[in-house]
Parts: C-alpha cells; sequence; structure tokens
C-alpha cells in the first residue's frame, strides 16, 4: 500500500450516488405542505451540503418562519418517507464511474462514508448499486449532533474508522472525496486533504479542494492524484 492516503472517506450523495435530485423533490414536496416554495436552482445553489436538519432550519429562517419543534418532527418525519418511496421505486444510481471506482480502491484502502443522509437512505442505496461491503464504516445524519457543513462528521468517521482498523489515521493521512463547497472549505481547515467532485458545482466553486475532477472515472482521478494506487 502506499503511504499516503491511509485511507479515504466519501461523501454520499452526488459523489457516490445521483441522489440530490431525490432530495430535492422530497423537500420540495415536504414544504409544499407547508406553503413553502422551493425552487430548484435555491436548492443546488444554497442547500446542497446541509443534513436534512440544517437545510429546514435554513429554508424556514429564510421564509421568515418559525420552525417549532413540532413542525420539525413533522416535516423531518414527511421528508424520511419521502425519501423512502423513491429508493424503493429505484429512482437512483451510481454516479458515472464510481462502481469501478470504489471497487479500484477498496482492495488497497480502508473506505468509510460520511453522509449528512439519514443512515436507512445510504444504507439501501448501498445496497441498490452494490457497493455496501466496500465500506467499513459509515456516519450518517443520525451520528452527529452538528451537521455538514460542519467537520465534525468526518471527524468521527476518521475516528471511527482508526479505532475499527486499530490505529491512529490523522487528518493528513486521509483523503476526502467531497462535492460541497462549505464542507470542502471547512474540512480543510482540519488538515483534510480533499478531492473535489464537481457533480454538483461547477469547478470553479472547488477551489478550496486540493484537486479536482469533473468524474470519478479512474483515469481521469488517476490524472490528478497520479500516486492513488487502484486495481482494476
Amino acid at each position: 500500500m502506499s503511504l499516503w492516503p491511509r485511507a479515504i472517506l466519501f461523501d454520499f450523495d452526488g459523489v457516490l450516488v445521483n441522489s440530490e435530485p431525490l432530495h430535492f423533490f422530497a423537500f420540495q414536496e415536504v414544504l409544499k405542505a407547508e406553503k413553502i416554495d422551493l425552487a430548484e436552482q435555491d436548492y443546488y445553489n444554497e442547500f446542497i451540503g446541509f443534513d436534512d436538519r440544517g437545510a429546514f432550519k435554513r429554508i424556514f429562517e429564510k421564509n421568515g418562519r418559525t420552525l417549532d419543534p413540532k413542525t420539525f418532527l413533522r416535516v423531518m418525519t414527511r421528508k424520511k418517507e419521502a425519501m423512502l418511496r423513491q429508493i424503493y421505486s429505484r429512482k437512483y444510481q451510481a454516479l458515472p464511474g464510481v462502481e469501478q471506482f470504489v471497487r479500484a480502491l477498496w482492495r488497497n484502502y480502508p473506505l468509510a462514508i460520511c453522509s449528512g443522509a439519514l443512515r436507512d437512505e445510504v444504507e439501501m442505496m448501498l445496497e441498490g448499486v452494490a457497493l455496501r461491503d466496500c465500506f467499513s464504516v459509515i456516519v450518517a445524519a443520525e451520528d452527529v449532533t452538528a451537521g455538514k457543513p460542519d467537520p465534525k462528521g468526518y471527524l468521527l468517521t476518521l475516528k471511527s474508522l482508526s479505532e475499527k482498523l486499530k490505529k491512529i489515521i490523522k487528518p493528513e493521512e486521509c483523503l476526502i472525496i467531497e462535492d460541497a463547497p462549505a464542507v470542502i472549505q471547512n474540512v480543510r481547515a482540519e488538515g483534510f486533504p480533499v478531492l473535489g467532485v464537481a457533480s454538483s458545482f461547477n469547478p470553479d466553486k472547488l477551489k478550496e479542494a486540493n484537486w479536482t475532477t469533473k468524474s470519478l472515472n479512474c483515469d481521469e482521478v488517476q490524472k490528478q492524484i497520479p500516486g492513488l494506487k487502484m486495481t482494476r
């Protein structure tokens, strides 16, 4: 194994699986019942990178609405139900190059996921794209008190992976693969190197990343990070 990275941590939505459209339609459906309009452009410009809790808080605040505990529980429950309906209907797929890329890495590096989505959603979609066996650690929205874009989720993912491997891995020894500019900025501040994936944002929005790629095609990533070991 190459000396760097010692582990690779992936975001999920918009990096591994084309699930952002599912999240948008689920948010839109739930918010319509609350008499709040959510435009697609606003969702992609402002709310990608947030977990459900953070997104609902921002949306209600932006619309001058109070998000009391009863309303918060209602919208969170309905959002989960709307997402699961779409997942059961198989309205998602792995992003281009992802299946080969993940399989090319998992024999050489320990892989983990840090997602702002709920665990059930992540697990079901990973099973649907036949990649669940590649990830030894998954940190989901329920596992953290402060969701993305806060970096605590990635720090917890690294801690959990270190405990599983029974060896200490430092942030600078990991590679994070992420698509949200705010998250990239925050994890870089914690010392993590980042490969930014321009699947949800234009490459010029990912300037905080150490490297940028338009997709997780093995050849494209290898051009950016030549030392990354892949078994194809």
